[in-house]
């Protein structure tokens, strides 16, 4: 029987007087009622249908005593939130009985209607409280299913287009880089390799742009491939990301320096070139033609402090705090290219995977300076350092 064709109160009772006095008050209260007088009548009326609430004489109970007929009903599933009130003579050890057996109320007779409708008024806002209660929770359970299928579908889709993006630009960059060479052998009169060398920064840049948003997932997700060991040359380190930057520093003048005590660094040199090139990439992208980019590196206490100047546009202080995350620092460059800021999110996973910090100092019209720190015992304290909460 469904729920709304069920009585509203199920009023279980060996007595008819008591029986016909309970009734009137579930009347009063503007319910519907059953009165049964029997054991297998309240079993056969309450098989399927969910009342409102049950009233149970202690009375009836004890014609089954071999069994516990409180803790019967309790167990069927579509009953065990609904209240039940059990009527008895007994105290003490009779009470707690039935309560230990399920009953949410032991009243003892005889009771005044007006404390039992006062009583069940509450059990009943009580269990629509908690019905409504579990209507909101699946309610936001279904929500936080269907965000996590979005969620899914949409890291499939960029695992898709990462890897649908890295096959084809990088055959695309070897046909560039082929065509370039042959024509910058046999002369080039009508400026075709500078075309060629355009389009081949561009392809370079697509390739960089995929990749960062991989290792930016395999990042968040702790599967980063990280292996530390001894770097030689920090400048070697930072002319080699140089030229791994679309169009490189052609139109724009470069400068180093970097402390004897920072050349020698224990860092995962793979990583470090990365962040190096794309904080050049991003003063590239930032400065004009002509403008300066200025790399420098030294020790201040117990870790190394490298930073990467520019002399372009500025980020405005509002701005300055969020850079650091994922589409959210999507802005125009100077050279109207679309920056998504997810080299920058890049930066930020990877030095923080070697334990150190990142962050930019800027005024708008007058340059940025983006700096990170490489802890001297980086080799020590990495392996306690987590990789980063989600922003």
């Amino acid at each position: 029987m469904p729920e709304s064709s069920a009585p509203q109160l199920v009023i279980a009772t060996p007595n008819p007087d008591h029986g016909a006095m309970l009734a009137a008050l579930a009347t009063e209260m503007g319910l519907s009622s059953l009165v049964v007088d029997k054991v297998e009548g309240l079993l056969y009326h309450t098989r399927g249908s969910v009342p409102s609430a049950i009233i149970l004489s202690e009375a009836l109970a004890a014609r089954v005593s071999q069994l516990d007929l409180i803790a019967l009903l309790k167990r069927r599933s579509h009953l065990t939130h609904v209240p039940l009130i059990c009527l008895g003579s007994g105290q003490g050890e009779r009470q707690l009985a039935a309560i230990e057996s399920g009953a949410d109320l032991y009243l003892k007779l005889p009771v005044k209607p007006s404390l039992l409708k006062t009583y069940l008024q509450k059990l009943l806002a009580k269990r629509q409280a908690e019905l409504e209660l579990r209507r909101t929770i699946e309610k936001l359970r279904k929500v936080e299913e269907a965000y996590r299928d979005a969620d899914r579908v949409k890291e499939d889709l960029t695992h898709m287009l990462v890897h649908d993006l890295k096959s084809p630009v990088s055959s695309v960059m070897g046909l560039l880089d082929h065509c370039v060479d042959i024509l910058a052998e046999g002369g080039d009169e009508y400026g075709v390799v500078e075309l060629l060398t355009l389009a081949r920064g561009e392809a370079r840049h697509l390739l960089n742009l995929a990749a960062n948003i991989l290792d930016v997932r395999r990042m968040k997700e702790g599967h980063m491939p990280y292996a530390p060991s001894q770097l030689g040359s920090l400048t070697d380190l930072a002319q080699q990301a140089l030229q791994d930057v679309s169009g490189s520093t052609r139109d724009r003048h470069y400068s180093a320096l970097v402390r004897p005590e920072a050349e020698t660094l224990y860092v995962d040199i793979g990583l470090l070139r990365r962040i190096l090139a794309n904080l050049f990439a991003n003063a590239i992208k930032h400065t004009r033609q002509n403008g300066h980019v200025d790399f420098r590196a030294w020790r201040a206490d117990d870790h190394f402090v490298l930073s990467v100047r520019d002399d372009g546009e500025g980020i405005p202080e509002a701005d300055q705090k969020r850079i650091f995350n994922a589409f959210e620092q999507s802005r125009h460059t100077v050279h109207d290219r679309f920056d998504t800021g997810m080299g920058l999110t890049f930066c930020k996973l990877a030095v923080e995977k070697h334990g150190g910090k990142i962050w930019v100092e800027s005024k708008v019209g007058r340059g940025s300076t983006f700096l990170f720190t490489i802890p001297v015992g980086v080799a020590e304290q990495v392996e306690e350092t987590p990789l980063l909460a989600d922003q």
